[in-house]
This record gives structure tokens, C-alpha cells and sequence, in this order.
């Protein structure tokens, strides 16, 4: 009875369930959000140790000063790069619009044999 169970199961694990998968993709994302804010902020207290105790600390000042600082842009990064695909599909919807209404005027304009 073990491949009933699977069977109501999507390729990723979830549940097969409506809406059910977007609330996950919604915990991973914050999750990892989380994950890459503290790995910045522990990367940020790790050179901030190094500069502190190490002998080499003028090449270590050459580091970014504000790592923290950088956190928010990483996660708007992150926040467009997910947005990308429906920004590329979005274009290339208005650009094929704006090309069919383009031939629809041009075969007005002058006899045609264009296909719509």
C-alpha cells in the first residue's frame, strides 16, 4: 500500500493539494533568506575577529567594511532574480503584441499577405 501514498505526492515531496505548495516554497524561501542573512552576519563577526587579533590587518582592511550593510542587497537580489521570468514573459507578451498590432496596421496600410 506503500505506492498509494506516493502517488498523491509531487516530484519535490509536497503534497499534491492546491495552495499547499506555494506555502512551502514560502517557508523554504524565508528559511533560506534567514540561512544567508546569518551566514553574512557570521562572516561579518568572523572578519571583524580577524582584523581584531591577526598581524596581517592591513590586508584585511581591504575587506568590505559594511559586509552587514550588504545583507539587504543580497536578499533584493534574491527578490529579483525570482521576479525575472515573469518580468521576461511579461516582455515578450507585449512585445508579440506590439508586432501583430505592427503587421495588422501595415497590411491596413497597404495590400499584404502577412498571416496572423
Amino acid at each position: 500500500m506503500a505506492s498509494a501514498s506516493r502517488s498523491s505526492t509531487t516530484p519535490t515531496g509536497g503534497s499534491a493539494s492546491p495552495g499547499r505548495g506555494s506555502a512551502r516554497e514560502s517557508t523554504v524561501k524565508a528559511t533560506m533568506a534567514d540561512q544567508i542573512s546569518q551566514s553574512v552576519q557570521s562572516t561579518s563577526n568572523l572578519l571583524h575577529l580577524m582584523q581584531q587579533s591577526s598581524p596581517s590587518h592591513a590586508q584585511l582592511t581591504k575587506l568590505p567594511k559594511n559586509l552587514l550593510a550588504k545583507t539587504s542587497t543580497i536578499k533584493n537580489t534574491g527578490q529579483l532574480l525570482e521576479q525575472m521570468p515573469r518580468v521576461i514573459s511579461s516582455l515578450d507578451a507585449h512585445i508579440e503584441s506590439g508586432l501583430q498590432r505592427f503587421l495588422f496596421l501595415f497590411c491596413l496600410a497597404q495590400p499584404c499577405d502577412f498571416r496572423l
